[in-house]
């Protein structure tokens, strides 16, 4: 199926527009087309989760026809039939009155699946089974050249939903990265080369192996439980395993820089005043971990007190004013932004404090000054 001629949106804006329905009460079913990896199924999860509602995904590809519509059996006068309903489909007295049905991977499937799940998009029901009032239908598979296995999609499916095609988003990506204890290698290297967080050529033959924002969480999950050392050839060789040897390659050589940055710990304490190498690799090592570090001393506060003590909010200080002293002001931004990401709640507080703004002054004079290039 072409996508040349749908809508484009981000990963954010597709769990945005699930929102905005479901605030509507338009249940319209909707469809968001797009790569492997990028974190479709992921954000309508976060996006139920953070609204309290229902939420079931059913991946098709693990289930046949038989399976949605249920089995037929013969009543006790053996002159009708009645269906057996399957225990996958949502319910309002188990699952909420509320909530997110996700069809997973609908364009992988045969389509004698596909063909069962029409009469839920059209009718919200199969056979005897109601779908509950104030459930959404939401659709998620791969475009043709998106590198999963397409099986089609036909026209009259399509005509039953809102269609997207889903693109991934760097800035979204890091916002999700920053919140959910991804390695700061791993967002460092995606902050110096962005066009490296999905990396699927459907015109290659040889690069079987591909970085998407799925593999990168691989990747930190290794780092984190085996923190980075150039020599360790077995978990450089599970690194190269998720992402392919090109990007692998390049990704290790970007951590050997680790070794040069400055301790986010000095910067957090005040001690280091500004950046002096002229490596961007080391900027971004540096900036993302002064950002994993602060992001770390924020939540272990709010999980013993529910508020920030006063030594990390010197740290809070220490970090946006050193960000401030970096020589372009892309960088400051980008520095500024990945610190609200990884705390957004805590950061939109604290910028307002007088008694923060009275530690760091520099916040509100670089905001007067840049109004432009923040927003």
């Amino acid at each position: 199926m072409a996508t040349n001629n749908l809508p484009v949106v981000t990963v954010a804006q597709f769990s945005e527009i699930v929102k905005l329905q479901l605030s509507e009460k338009n249940y319209r079913p909707i469809f968001g087309l797009g790569k492997g990896g990028i974190g479709k199924t992921e954000s309508i999860e976060t996006l139920a989760r953070r609204m309290n509602i229902g939420y079931i995904d059913i991946r098709l590809l693990l289930y046949a026809e038989t399976d949605l519509k249920g089995i037929p059996y013969p009543d006790q006068s053996h002159t009708t039939t009645i269906w057996l309903q399957n225990n996958i489909l949502p319910r309002a007295d188990r699952d909420g009155n509320i909530g997110i049905l996700v069809l997973d991977e609908i364009t992988s499937v045969q389509r004698s699946v596909r063909t069962a799940a029409y009469q839920l998009l059209n009718e919200r029901r199969l056979g005897e089974y109601k779908l509950p009032p104030n459930w959404l239908i939401v659709c998620l598979g791969n475009g043709e050249d998106d590198g999963g296995d397409f099986q089609g999609m036909e026209a009259n499916f399509i005509n039953r939903c809102s269609v997207f095609n889903v693109i991934p988003d760097v800035d979204t990506w890091k916002a999700w990265a920053l919140q959910n204890n991804v390695n700061y290698l791993v967002t460092a290297y995606v902050s110096w080369r962005p066009s490296d967080l999905h990396t699927f050529n459907p015109d290659s033959e040889t690069d079987v192996i591909f970085a998407s924002p799925r593999s990168w969480k691989a990747v930190s999950d290794i780092l984190n439980a085996h923190p980075f050392n150039k020599d360790d050839t077995l978990n450089n060789a599970r690194i190269m395993a998720n992402l392919g040897t090109t990007i692998g390659n390049n990704f290790i050589a970007f951590c050997k820089y680790k070794e040069t940055t400055v301790e986010p710990a000095d910067i957090l304490a005040g001690k280091v005043k500004g950046f002096d190498s002229t490596s961007l690799e080391v900027l971004f090592l540096t900036m993302q971990g002064v950002v994993k570090l602060l992001s770390d001393m924020t939540n272990k506060d709010m999980q013993m007190t529910q508020k920030l003590s006063d030594s990390t909010m010197d740290c809070w200080a220490n970090a946006v004013r050193w960000m401030l002293s970096l020589k372009s002001v892309e960088h400051q931004v980008m520095g500024l932004k990945d610190l609200i990401k990884s705390n957004q709640n805590i950061a939109s507080h604290l910028f307002l404090n007088p008694q923060f703004n009275a530690k760091c002054p520099e916040l509100r004079t670089f905001v007067m000054n840049n109004q432009n290039v923040l927003n």
